[in-house]
């Protein structure tokens, strides 16, 4: 394996930028704003780097010949469909099997380039990764994330559940690393590592919740899937292959949209049913891409 760089490599400028100009709004941007950006850049680039999931998977499959396009239409719609349901039938379930696959997806974005070692290590590292994400949005943001959490499963929690999983997820993620650089699985600049936890901890706590998940979500996940993504299907990434990308995508986006206001529409009069509602159609077109792009990096 390369040797580890004492130097940032060139793939975090764009985003480091971006992150650093998204902070430098929160300064002049009041709560309401902050949301209502972060919902926008979730529906818009949130949800296209997840709309060309068939064509990958028809991609990846391309050698066997036994599914049929149509098939796994089929299937996806149905697994798009019980996920959505699940959050209305059993939201307490629903809501952590989504936090726990998000969380490793994040960390399968951030890490699958940089680890070479068994599905077991590999595993733990993108979960504990995701999970240190995640548990220092929820703590750093506690009293949101309380209300959210209640407003889709009417469970009270308290803020020492943050506290832990987040210490917890850190030791993890401490360990494993530690040993996957000793074993030569791993090769990460460890500085890089660090200034990335620094800067996303300073954007948890000054950005409102939905504002810094955005912020994330889009800068140091969507772009860089969507990167590879474009890469792995158009074997380039160029201006030709991002427009072949997004009017690929289009109709996927489009039905998503029209999926989610319709059911605001019947739902989402209510504050107390948005949430529910909203989280319902993310974890619905959530869940199937975690699982296609498993599929995808894993092949």
């Amino acid at each position: 394996m390369k040797s580890t760089s004492l130097f940032f490599s060139k793939e975090l400028s764009f985003a480091t930028i971006a992150t650093l100009f998204s902070l430098w709004l929160t300064v002049f941007l009041n709560s309401n704003h902050e949301e209502a950006l972060g919902y926008f850049l979730i529906l818009s680039v949130g949800i296209l780097h997840g709309a060309n999931d068939l064509k990958l998977l028809n991609k990846t499959l391309s050698v066997s010949r036994s599914i049929k396009p149509k098939v796994l239409l089929r299937n996806y719609i149905i697994l798009v469909l019980l996920v959505g349901a699940s959050f209305f039938v059993f939201p307490s379930v629903a809501l952590l099997v989504f936090i726990l696959m998000s969380a490793y997806h994040f960390g399968e974005q951030h890490w699958h380039h940089k680890f070479q070692g068994k599905k077991l290590h590999s595993l733990m590292l993108y979960s504990a990764y995701g999970l240190v994400i995640f548990s220092m949005l929820f703590y750093l943001n506690a009293t949101e994330t309380i209300a959210v959490i209640y407003g889709i499963t009417q469970v009270s929690i308290t803020p020492d559940i943050f506290t832990v999983l987040l210490y917890g997820s850190s030791i993890l993620l401490l360990s494993i690393t530690v040993y996957g650089y000793f074993k030569r699985t791993i090769n990460f600049n460890i500085l890089e590592e660090l200034f990335l936890l620094v800067v996303f901890f300073i954007v948890f706590r000054m950005a409102a919740l939905i504002w810094a998940f955005a912020i994330y979500f889009i800068f140091w996940h969507s772009l860089p899937s969507l990167l590879d993504q474009i890469k792995l299907l158009y074997g380039k990434s160029n201006k030709a292959s991002i427009k072949g990308y997004i009017y690929s995508s289009l109709i996927y986006w489009i039905f998503a949209i029209v999926g989610l206001m319709v059911s605001i529409y019947f739902f989402g009069n209510d504050k107390d049913y948005f949430l529910p509602v909203f989280f319902a159609f993310l974890a619905a077109i959530t869940l199937p891409h975690v699982l296609v792009m498993h599929k995808v990096m894993h092949q």
